[in-house]
């Protein structure tokens, strides 16, 4: 599976979760695209082809039209973004993320429970 997470989420120590299950996983730095539009971002993730897309803009469903996307949204619904704070929970979807339908929106929060 093909991550990108936003550059919300640039800390290297967020990708490790991803990588030590043999995902592939990118940053919004990484690919070039930092400070671009949640639209752009979107466009060029499904046309990379990433297969999930993890946030912590807890707007972008609101923001953006997600429906019949072909990329897994993940928002993180949490009281930090810091790199420590996240790194639980990104082990948690890394368990997780491959069971997900393409196409899907969710949200994970604090407490590690998809809402």
């Amino acid at each position: 599976m093909i991550i990108l997470l936003d550059e919300n989420l640039l800390s290297r120590k967020l990708k490790q979760p991803f990588l030590s299950r043999c995902h592939e996983v990118y940053n919004v730095d990484d690919m070039g695209w930092r400070g671009f539009k949640d639209s752009e971002i979107l466009f060029l993730a499904k046309n990379h082809p990433f297969d999930a897309f993890i946030t912590a803009d807890k707007n972008l469903r609101y923001q953006q039209n997600l429906a019949g996307k072909s990329l897994r949204t993940i928002v993180l619904d949490t009281r930090s973004t810091r790199p420590d704070y996240l790194l639980p929970l990104m082990e948690r979807i890394s368990e997780v993320i491959t069971s997900l339908l393409a196409g899907v929106v969710i949200s994970i929060n604090d407490s590690y429970q998809f809402i």
